[in-house]
């Protein structure tokens, strides 16, 4: 099990050396009914708990104690669990944590889910990480709402708490997507319209490419012998006027909360025969010298994003079969896998990416 570490906060695996200090902070009134289990009435009651959590009996769980950097305390815990609804689906995971009364109010257990979010989508490769609370609970709700979930909808008499009843909860998911999208416009990055950036910048785009070469991706931003003033005019044409045989798209640049570009991405708004089959909604290129530094999901995710704002419920991204870093991108994104398909003795691979 794996240390993460945040600002304040060290999440580590428990252990029994935590056992009075996890008793201490369970045994208050204030704590489990808010969560859904009781206050703990012995300390042999909390040994029971975690000698279970220690050895992982009753499931893949990963439960974290929540420990403060600066003075080495026990302040809560949090942990992914199975999917209480989506159980079946290995690639989908439930977050659940609690802080000690003491230490409420400070923003601990925001900071503890972010980090558990960039441990389940960066390292686990999840596609969906989900997350309840009961529909009193305004300060897990306040929690929830700051990490960016989405909120699905308030199940009545969903939840069973430890004295038998059945309670409200409302209930909150994340997709892939949805944290890369988070993550990149927290970071700064954004998608800029061609006319939006200096035509040097464009111009040391296309040659650290190589120019009209092979290597440059997307194909959108190759100039194919015109001038950059007549690109330029093509590219702004083809978002509501593409020439015949070819569906409206709209180039973007990738670029940094200074201006840098760091990529470009080509979506096109509808799919024929050829896009069905083989090149997708979707293309997109790191420049090279910008490679091996994780940005790709984040363009990608930014592009998504455009797609769902013109009312796609899914895209479609390819890739060559052999493009490993490529295929890594769009499942990152949480792109699954229909098949592959041949073209002329290349392999491509087709994904879906639900929006």
């Amino acid at each position: 099990m794996e240390i993460l570490e945040t600002k304040r906060l060290r999440l580590r695996p428990w252990s029994m050396d935590d056992i009075e200090s996890f008793y201490r902070l369970c045994a208050g009134p204030d704590i489990g009914p808010a969560a859904g289990w009781k206050p703990h009435e012995s300390l042999e009651e909390s040994q029971g708990i975690l000698e279970k959590w220690i050895s992982g009996e009753g499931g893949p769980d990963t439960i974290f104690a929540m420990e403060e950097k600066e003075t080495g305390s026990l302040v809560g815990s949090i942990g992914l669990h199975r999917d209480v609804v989506r159980h079946e689906n290995p690639r989908c995971r439930m977050v659940g944590y609690w802080v000690g009364k003491d230490y409420w109010g400070r923003g601990y257990a925001t900071e503890a889910v972010n980090a558990v979010l960039d441990y389940a989508f960066q390292r686990l490769r999840v596609l969906l990480v989900s997350v309840d609370h009961y529909t009193n609970n305004e300060g897990s709700r306040r929690v929830i709402e700051k990490c960016g979930f989405t909120y699905e909808g308030t199940l009545r008499r969903s939840l069973k708490g430890y004295d038998g009843t059945y309670r409200n909860a409302c209930f909150y998911s994340m997709t892939a997507a949805q944290y890369r999208l988070l993550r990149a416009k927290a970071a700064g990055l954004s998608l800029a319209l061609p006319e939006d950036v200096a035509k040097g910048d464009f111009l040391s785009y296309h040659h650290e490419w190589g120019g009209d070469g092979p290597r440059l991706t997307p194909s959108a931003m190759a100039l194919k012998g015109r001038s950059y003033e007549q690109w330029l005019r093509d590219v702004i044409t083809m978002r509501t006027n593409p020439p015949a045989g070819l569906v409206s798209s709209t180039t973007y640049f990738f670029v940094d909360r200074a201006g840098r570009v760091l990529g470009a991405v080509d979506f096109r708004h509808e799919l024929n025969d050829y896009l069905l089959h083989y090149a997708g909604h979707i293309g997109y290129g790191i420049r090279p010298s910008c490679r091996g530094k994780g940005l790709a999901p984040y363009m990608l995710a930014l592009c998504l994003e455009k797609a769902k704002e013109r009312g796609l419920s899914r895209a479609l991204v390819t890739c060559s079969d052999t493009n490993l870093a490529s295929a890594a991108t769009i499942e990152a994104c949480g792109g699954e896998l229909e098949n592959k398909v041949e073209e002329n003795g290349r392999l491509t691979r087709r994904y879906w990416i639900e929006l």
